[in-house]
């Protein structure tokens, strides 16, 4: 009997990986069970899919609204450009294909892993995860993984084949999903709904683990080589905790705490305008923050009326004075003597705000008019400030805007686009625009951009989609940017 389920058992893996079809993540999922012949409650199962997707840009003009030189006596700019652009949301032209299996004993524990290759590398994608259930309504999950039931659902990233350029945030802008691996490559969670009420849900994760060596060296030889350990020891600060509730016949209310060390990016604009005579006519300056700090989420799902979804979130990021620089050697003292200039004047005594973001995501297809879906998202961040005794910057508010009705057509769905992104001015307590006088003055600006697209489905699991979009040319902080003709090119096939 044994050897009769092993010989069954391989052949259902042999062929397991010839019928699964797999559309983005979770879609089209073909099962094989194999009951053991010991116990015959128990169920061993595995599932295996394969996907396939390229993203190219065949044409791109790019009209130069900037023909001037660079730098006194320098050759003049080209006025246009023609050829192949960079890629679907500026992630580069690529194929891609992917390879997933998991395998469950009872649905009490659990392995998944996923492979994906590209031109430029072979590799595990997001998933390399294990889990156990010691209960029906709990469960622990180990390795590198997503859990995405409450992340935030309506965003423009699959039907944006226009303005890459136009910036809009990911469904993780209305409520962030549980991710093990934002910088680091691993993680561990637990979670459980209530026995007595389904309905509530609650989970804790540590996320972005790191290897504790970087190195292949013998273990016995990292006494003497400090240098080659990873730190963990913050991973306290990298914690993430959130509950759901979901009201019958409503929606889902979700609040989390996604934590964070607190650290301050510095980026310095700086340059100087020499004329022929090697003569400084003019330099500056401007340093550009990118905060990085804990925060509190909240947000809300209407997903209870026929073919409505409106997704509404918010995140309140928590102020703090003190950070540190990431140190290689895990071992090295703060030698204050040592400190980078910059560095060390924004490190202590300042108060850091990052900016508070909220967001909104409404899809509504009419019951009676299933044809058309209309979709939009907007997101606002605002708020975000220094301060401390005689320094005071507010950084530039941002707002974006994504709208795209679309309509199935016999032939095909057609789909159109706009996307609208604002970004304010940063000034500080005396309202005086930073770098004022400067090219790279902090005067914010504006980018726009309008396109069209057709989506059609050739064969099962298999769609191609292709459009002409438009971004105007503006100005943003002193930069002036381009005017981008664009035809996009995407399509996947799941087998």
């Amino acid at each position: 009997m044994k050897k009769t389920f092993l010989l069954m058992t391989a052949a259902l893996l042999f062929s397991g990986a010839f019928v699964f079809a797999q559309a983005d993540a979770d879609a089209y999922e073909s099962e094989i069970d194999a009951a053991a012949s010991e116990e015959k409650d128990s169920k061993f199962e595995i599932k295996f899919g394969a996907s396939v997707d390229i993203a190219v840009i065949p044409f791109q003009l790019i009209l130069n609204n900037d023909t001037d030189p660079s730098f006194f006596g320098g050759p003049e700019k080209e006025a246009m450009i023609i050829g192949a652009g960079a890629g679907r949301n500026a992630s580069g032209q690529s194929i891609r294909a992917r390879i997933e299996a998991r395998a469950s004993y009872n649905d009490m524990i659990g392995l998944r892993a996923r492979i994906q290759a590209r031109p430029d590398i072979v590799g595990i994608e997001d998933y390399l995860q294990a889990w156990w259930k010691p209960f029906p309504w709990m469960r622990l999950d180990i390795g590198r993984f997503f859990d995405d039931r409450l992340r935030g659902e309506i965003n423009d990233q699959d039907e944006r084949m226009h303005a890459y350029t136009v910036r809009m945030y990911d469904a993780d802008g209305i409520f962030t999903r549980f991710r093990t691996h934002w910088n680091g490559q691993a993680g561990i969670m637990f979670s459980f709904s209530l026995p007595v009420h389904e309905n509530f849900w609650f989970g804790a994760m540590l996320y972005d683990l790191m290897p504790f060596t970087s190195s292949n060296l013998p273990g016995n030889q990292y006494d003497s080589n400090p240098d080659l350990v990873i730190r963990n020891e913050d991973a306290y600060h990298r914690i993430q905790a959130a509950i759901a509730y979901k009201i019958p016949k409503v929606g889902l209310i979700r609040v989390q705490y996604f934590g964070a060390k607190p650290h301050v990016g510095i980026n310095i604009i700086t340059d100087e305008i020499i004329d022929d005579a090697q003569t400084t006519l003019a330099s500056y300056a401007i340093p550009i923050f990118s905060i990085t700090a804990p925060r509190i989420e909240a947000a809300f799902a209407l997903s209870e009326i026929p073919g409505l979804l409106i997704n509404i979130g918010g995140k309140v990021p928590l102020p703090f004075k003190n950070w540190e620089e990431e140190r290689t050697n895990i071992f090295d003292k703060v030698d204050e003597s040592l400190l980078d200039p910059i560095y060390a004047a924004y490190r202590s005594g300042l108060v850091w705000q990052a900016p508070y973001h909220v967001a909104l995501g409404l899809r509504f297809s009419p019951v009676k008019l299933s044809s058309l879906e209309i979709a939009c998202r907007a997101d606002a961040k605002f708020g975000g400030s220094v301060k401390g005794h005689t320094t005071e910057v507010y950084f530039a508010p941002e707002v974006n805007f994504h709208f795209w009705p679309s309509w199935e057509f016999s032939f095909a769905r057609l789909i159109l686009n706009f996307g609208y992104e604002y970004i304010g001015r940063t000034f500080d307590n005396n309202d005086r625009t930073v770098g004022e006088g400067t090219p790279a003055a902090m005067t914010g600006g504006h980018r726009i951009g309008i396109g069209i697209s057709l989506q059609k489905n050739i064969i099962s699991n298999c769609y191609i989609k292709a459009g002409i979009a438009y971004k105007f040319a503006g100005t943003v902080n002193g930069t002036q940017e381009k005017a981008v003709l664009t035809i996009p090119l995407y399509a996947e096939y799941s087998f």
